[in-house]
């Protein structure tokens, strides 16, 4: 009798333990995807500010976002029930970035969709601007050569050997008139820290050489600012944690609104996605449903989406699905947007 209640505990301990140990793997274990769905639809007012308060608007600029997260056994089960997008990791990121160098590459292509968002709106609104370079940004570093291990993703070089490089062309040439094996020394700022540290050059692997054939083993972008003729006119744009391009053309129409008197909102909710260049054209975009059910959601009247046959295809096929009362407007260029919104009568108010 003792025996069979020692084994019978025995096993009910052991079943527990294996219970605990499959929750714990379902749902804590990473899985090498990404798993994609509805994000949010942000109120873009906040984000966009202009130096000289700007003009108020009636309606709402929204920005929508794709909501990506790394996969479980519990997440992929939860996303073949409602249908969202898995993705192997390795077809997401370049090959041997890692998570954090994936990030600040999403980070950077955010920040140069805010330039180009700015240059197209001021080209719209016929204001006056310059670009200046405002250093050198470390994406990531190439596994076996100097940078690994010392510089960043986010790290920002300031000067090469004493000299002001405030673009990758600066860089390039000071590099151009070494040799393999004399050093390099760099001053770069971590944050809010300077740091400087010397490296050796070596010969790059043909897949690493871009410009030249000498290096460090760095990936890297110029950070730019525009600086709009009058200060009254300057734009600053920040949008958190969100990344990627496809925010750029909703940051151009919200920042136009900003600059002229005249309401473009005209009363209603617009919703959008799309990058966007410095001359104003909207490029294609991923995750069109994933977005069309966040604009449905935070109650958009118009999803303007790019003249895409993929994008806006995905768009009106999840907002029929969605039974949603919402327009999805396809559009080419900023300029397109706007005429499209000056056209429309004011929102009748309820």
């Amino acid at each position: 009798m003792d025996n069979g209640r020692t084994l019978a505990a025995a096993r009910a301990v052991i079943s527990g333990f294996l219970a605990l140990l499959f929750c714990y793997a379902a749902f804590f274990v990473p899985l090498p995807y990404y798993i994609f769905q509805p994000g949010t639809a942000d109120d873009l007012q906040g984000m966009v500010r202009v130096q000289g308060g700007g003009y108020p608007e009636s309606g709402r600029f929204l920005l929508t976002t794709v909501g990506v997260s790394n996969a479980t056994l519990a997440k992929m089960a939860e996303a073949r029930f409602k249908g969202y997008e898995v993705r192997r990791q390795t077809a997401v990121r370049q090959p041997g970035e890692s998570e954090q160098e994936y990030g600040e590459r999403q980070h950077q292509v955010m920040l140069t969709s805010q330039s180009n968002a700015i240059q197209a709106a001021y080209r719209a609104a016929g204001i006056s601007y310059t670009i200046a370079n405002k250093g050198i940004v470390v994406l990531g570093t190439v596994e076996g050569l100097p940078a690994e291990g010392v510089l960043e993703p986010g790290d920002v070089i300031l000067k090469a050997d004493g000299a002001p490089v405030d673009a990758g062309s600066k860089l390039d040439a000071i590099i151009a008139g070494k040799k393999e094996g004399d050093a390099i020394r760099l001053t770069y700022k971590r944050g809010s820290v300077a740091m400087e540290a010397s490296f050796t050059l070596r010969a790059l692997p043909a897949a690493e050489q871009g410009t030249g054939q000498l290096g460090i083993g760095i990936a890297t972008a110029d950070r730019k600012a525009v600086q709009a003729a009058r200060q009254a006119d300057g734009v600053t744009v920040r949008a958190g944690e969100i990344g990627g391009p496809s925010a750029g053309f909703m940051f151009a129409l919200e920042t136009y609104g900003l600059l002229l008197a005249d309401d473009l909102s005209r009363g209603y909710t617009i919703a959008g996605t799309g990058t966007i260049d410095p001359q104003g054209v909207i490029g294609a975009i991923g995750g069109a449903r994933h977005k069309a059910t966040a604009a449905h959601r935070a109650g958009a009247d118009i999803l303007f989406v790019p003249r895409d046959e993929q994008s806006a295809g995905e768009a009106r096929k999840q907002a029929e699905k969605l039974h949603s009362a919402m327009k999805v407007v396809e559009v080419g260029t900023l300029q397109e947007a706007i005429a499209y919104l000056e056209s429309l009568p004011p929102k009748a108010a309820g």
